[in-house]
């Protein structure tokens, strides 16, 4: 497989968010009692919300709903090829508490920005000194149980038709957390019968929940993980090869 690189899939989609700074009281993971009341009103209304495009537009389906279990003080790992991707993926799990790390970017949109972090979205900070509070804070988030969702690709590229290179970052949240983590992949597929009207120039959109994957301890952390990115990215590679109408 020849390397993708980062530069590659630069995306833009016509908003440009305004510079933010974290103050360094920032609350990365809200979990109070008037939060977590917030957050699940949140979530009812991205459920309700998400239902007229997923099965009246999208052609929506999830496979793998006996994995949905797993995602319960687990690392979840997604590729990142549509823009509602987050909202998607919460409305999969309604029932788990879940937060899903964004770009820090992502906080200068203003009132939808607050909505993401409604949602339970966490910036990940640009700042040294902030992102090792942030990776302490996700790691001690992990251990008490929450679900946490990265997207190892980083950036997002609508409809890309490949698993594309991960980062590590989720890895090493799994390794030091001793975590599980939870791939699902979202695969293209043609439009039928009804969707043939609907989804005339796109592809219809299936989410799909794997297996658990279970890191390894080689005796070494870089050892560990390095095979844990590599392990997981030929899984959800793999699949999305087998399973997705549009692969190159």
């Amino acid at each position: 497989m020849n390397e993708i690189k980062d530069e590659d899939y630069q995306y833009d989609n016509g908003f440009h968010p305004k510079e933010v700074k974290l103050k360094s009281n920032y609350r990365f993971y809200r979990k109070n009692i008037f939060y977590k009341m917030l957050n699940k009103f949140y979530i009812i209304l991205d459920t309700i919300y998400m239902i007229f495009p997923k099965y009246l537009l999208w052609g929506y389906k999830i496979v793998g709903k006996k994995n949905k279990k797993y995602a319960k003080g687990a690392v979840i790992v997604q590729n990142h090829v549509h823009p509602m991707d987050g909202f998607t993926l919460l409305s999969a799990f309604p029932s788990k508490r879940i937060y899903i790390t964004m770009l820090q970017s992502n906080l200068g949109f203003g009132i939808v920005s607050h909505i993401f972090r409604n949602c339970g979205c966490v910036p990940i900070p640009t700042d040294p000194i902030m992102f090792k509070k942030f990776y302490r804070k996700t790691i001690e988030t992990l251990k008490e149980g929450y679900t946490i969702t990265v997207f190892p690709e980083a950036m997002l590229y609508p409809y890309c038709n490949h698993i594309r290179k991960f980062h590590n970052g989720a890895f090493k949240f799994a390794y030091d957390s001793n975590k599980v983590i939870l791939p699902c992949v979202t695969t293209y597929h043609k439009p039928k019968g009804f969707y043939k009207l609907v989804r005339r120039k796109k592809p219809c959109i299936h989410y799909n929940i794997l297996e658990p994957y279970y890191i390894e301890d080689l005796g070494n952390k870089k050892l560990s993980i390095d095979k844990a990115m590599e392990d997981v990215h030929k899984i959800m590679f793999d699949y999305y090869e087998k399973n997705s109408d549009y692969f190159k």
